[in-house]
């Protein structure tokens, strides 16, 4: 007989270069995504089980995405394990570009909406995903826009998406998002901010992974605080 201990109800996804294995009190099991019935392997990809506090949580370490080749029924195929886990509530995260000037490498943009840039990746693509909630204590509350990938952005189109209104840029999430919404499961989304796209710099993969493990701790704090908030929607989910 399952208890409450072994459903967990939230998930934590984790971005590029951000190790989120801090939050977890206690390790129960791990699962690599190779050992998961209809899960494309990754190398090194697992969901970690655990307890952050009272709270039964899956951090999924590696994640999927259309610039890999992949289509959206694979890159989702996360999003729908964790459902069939018992997950109720997501809360992604992500590294991204910054696009407001006043927002330096290292700060946090809770997200309150995803759009995409105008590309059509997948059937019936939306043009705007909403999140469920906020999470409190991020420097930054804004936009974040969706790019294919697996290119880093020109300065014409940063300048465009700048006039959109967005506050940071980023290649994932906008696919898991929208399938969390078509199975009901509420979401949330932190950004963290890897490099200012308002000044012309050399950006390299190696730069970002860096700038976000240098932040995997303040991140870790932030969400710990909020896990209460967010577990309680989960019950009720």
């Amino acid at each position: 007989m399952r208890t409450y201990r072994d459903v967990a109800l939230v998930g934590i996804v984790c971005g590029s270069g951000l190790g989120l294995t801090s939050l977890l009190d206690e390790v129960v099991r791990e699962q690599p995504f190779n050992a998961i019935p209809g899960l494309a392997p990754g190398h090194g990809y697992t969901f970690v089980h655990g307890l952050c506090g009272p709270c039964p949580i899956i951090i999924q370490r590696g994640r999927l995405h259309m610039y890999e080749g992949l289509g959206y029924e694979a890159v989702v195929q996360t999003v729908d394990a964790m459902h069939r886990f018992g997950v109720r509530v997501i809360l992604f995260t992500n590294v991204a570009g910054g696009l407001l000037p006043e927002m330096p490498p290292g700060d946090l943009l809770a997200v309150k909406q995803l759009k995409l840039w105008r590309y059509a990746p997948w059937p019936s693509e939306p043009e705007t995903i909403s999140t469920d909630f906020l999470v409190p204590g991020c420097e930054f509350t804004g936009t974040y826009y969706w790019m294919h990938g697996p290119c880093y952005e020109t300065r014409a189109e940063i300048g465009a998406l700048q006039k959109l209104g967005a506050s940071a840029v980023g290649m994932s999430t906008a696919p898991e998002l929208a399938r969390c919404h078509e199975l009901g499961i509420r979401a949330g989304v932190i950004s963290c901010i890897t490099n200012s796209c308002c000044r012309p710099q050399a950006l390299t993969h190696d730069h970002v992974i860096a700038m976000a493990q240098n932040s995997s701790e303040k991140l870790a704090g932030i969400i710990r605080n909020a896990m209460p908030q967010i577990a309680r929607d989960a019950c009720l989910s």
